[in-house]
């Protein structure tokens, strides 16, 4: 018996310990419709993930459900209706109708009529009302109607209501904004503050079907603005990065659903991370006239920015004696502009259709202005000249007197021919600053090889020689010797000329076979340069 009471109690703690170790899962509640549902007072409680069946019958019109929400979020309604139309209507906590469907008839072949409805709704209380009517119709229908129900919070970190800019929540550039525009919220505003002038980037990525953004200075004026974002359908979101380049101040930034200037309102959730990179700028305040214009120094470097809310920079400088001046600058704008003023306004200089290189994302020149002495004003913008394509963005930039480095240079180019004693190249010299190069490089002149002509003989004790001249040579030198090698006892005579053909070796051996070269030179002042010696020629004296 005891043995028998021992295993009972066993398989009992098994069975519990089992029954412990299972996955828990709650069932969503089964809701169901009323006779005493009709108003909105007698709204049936209910909580997302639960289920609603219900009926409209000949003597009961409508029914209608209450729930809460505790986030901004998503709720999922998925429907299945066996009446022949039905309506959905959805009421906020003060009764005001937010959203509705109708024009929903069922499939008659099949008796009934299924669908799916995602709706984004802020937190607060709610009521939903199922009923049998066209919209604005009186053609009622009965039947029943099961309605299964979700939410997915949108985790959002925003405050609502921000519709305004005295309610705009306020952020610091670095953090990430998660919001959500919803049925019953047009838009949300946000307020940061710029310490310097730089770069704002806004990574948006939405999961609406359109969004928009909006930017305001403090006064409320709208100073940029992107629209007609539409979503990839088959992924369901859109990303995008936006680079804006701001003075310092106070901003006000709206993002909603539409698409700028339409009343198609998308509703969803956005996920918008913030980043701020400053320019440095060394000049914050205003400086769009001569009066405020910045004052600048000769060979200091300056870091300016043109911004969505800045369209030029003015700076003043002083020439004090007429010659040509450098501006060195470097441009991250797409286009960039320069003008020089004098102190009468008039232009005096400008340059334009400075486009960056693409690969790269900026584009670096040297301008080289010629300036009598006197006062000047020099204005920088993101324009093509006479054009409304406005460029934003950073630089940098110095002015200085002409040197070799800062010379924008204009080369004229002369060849210099090859000669006998250096070799020929293409020299290059800059009219402004004397900076030259070459280039193009060719080797220098051969003198020609000279030969002995058959017409040379051996005399009594003499030979007579001839060669065929060389062009461009200064003279000829002979060399003669008995020995084949041309090693020992070699003597050389110089024959000076180029015209010079023929000359006698007397006072030689008799009957002595002698050999014989000769070679073309050319001078000039202590250098002297020579042609091959010619084939060995053998003549025998008599």
């Amino acid at each position: 018996m005891k043995i028998n009471k021992i295993i009972k109690i066993l398989t009992v703690a098994i069975f519990l310990y089992i029954v412990a170790s299972l996955p828990c899962s709650v069932s969503a509640a089964t809701i169901f419709g009323s006779m005493e549902d009709n108003t909105i007072g007698t709204a049936n409680k209910m909580n997302m993930g639960d289920r609603i069946h219900g009926s409209i019958t000949e003597t009961d019109d409508l029914d209608h459900y209450k729930f809460q929400l505790d986030d901004a979020g998503c709720i999922g309604l998925d429907i299945t209706s066996y009446m022949r139309h039905y309506c959905i209507i959805m009421y906020d906590s003060d009764g005001k109708e937010i959203w509705y469907t109708d024009e929903n008839e069922w499939t008659e072949s099949v008796g009934y009529r299924r669908d799916s409805y995602a709706l984004y709704l802020e937190k607060g209380v709610y009521y939903m009302q199922i009923n049998g009517y066209r919209y604005g119709s009186y053609g009622k229908s009965t039947g029943e109607y099961e309605c299964s129900t979700s939410f997915i919070s949108s985790e959002t970190n925003n405050m609502e209501p921000d519709n305004s800019f005295a309610d705009a929540n306020d952020i610091v550039l670095g953090n990430m904004i998660t919001g959500q525009i919803s049925v019953t919220d047009d838009h949300d505003t946000f307020r940061f503050k710029l310490s310097d002038s730089g770069c704002v980037i806004l990574n948006m990525k939405s999961y609406m079907k359109y969004y928009c953004i909006k930017l305001f200075n403090l006064d409320g004026k709208e100073i940029w603005y992107t629209h007609e974002n539409e979503w990839t359908e088959s992924v369901g979101y859109r990303q995008d990065s936006h680079n804006l380049y701001l003075d310092k101040g106070t901003y006000y930034m709206q993002i909603n659903g539409y698409r700028y200037g339409t009343y198609s309102k998308s509703t969803g959730k956005y996920v918008l991370s913030t980043q701020f990179q400053s320019s440095n700028v060394s000049f914050e305040q205003d400086d769009n006239s001569f009066l405020s214009a910045n004052p600048i120094l000769w060979d200091t470097r300056y870091r300016g920015q043109i911004s969505i809310n800045d369209d030029l920079d003015t700076y003043k400088f002083e020439v004090t004696s007429n010659k040509t001046i450098a501006v060195n600058i470097t441009s991250y704008m797409r286009y960039y502009c320069i003008i020089i003023f004098n102190t009468s306004g008039e232009r005096i200089w400008s340059t334009d259709w400075n486009e960056w290189n693409n690969n790269v994302g900026y584009r670096t020149d040297v301008h080289n202005i010629v300036l009598s002495a006197g006062t000047y004003y020099m204005q920088i913008n993101g324009y093509f000249y006479n054009s409304y394509d406005k460029s934003t963005g950073r630089y940098i930039f110095n002015i200085g007197g002409l040197n070799q480095k800062n010379c924008s240079h204009r080369y004229t180019d002369k060849t210099v021919s090859a000669t006998y004693f250096r070799g020929g190249y293409d020299l290059h010299k800059c009219e402004k600053c004397g900076k030259s190069y070459k280039d193009n490089y060719t080797a220098k002149k051969i003198l020609g090889q000279s030969s002995i002509s058959t017409w040379s003989k051996g005399g009594k004790k003499k030979l007579s020689l001839q060669w065929y001249t060389v062009s461009d040579a200064s003279g000829y030198h002979i060399r003669y010797c008995t020995n084949k090698d041309m090693r020992k006892n070699v003597k050389t005579i110089t024959v000076n000329g180029q015209q010079k053909h023929r000359k006698t070796i007397k006072n030689l051996s008799r009957y002595k076979k002698y050999y014989v070269q000769v070679r073309a030179y050319k001078k000039s002042g202590a250098t002297t340069v020579y042609g091959k010696w010619s084939h060995k020629k053998y003549l025998r004296t008599k």
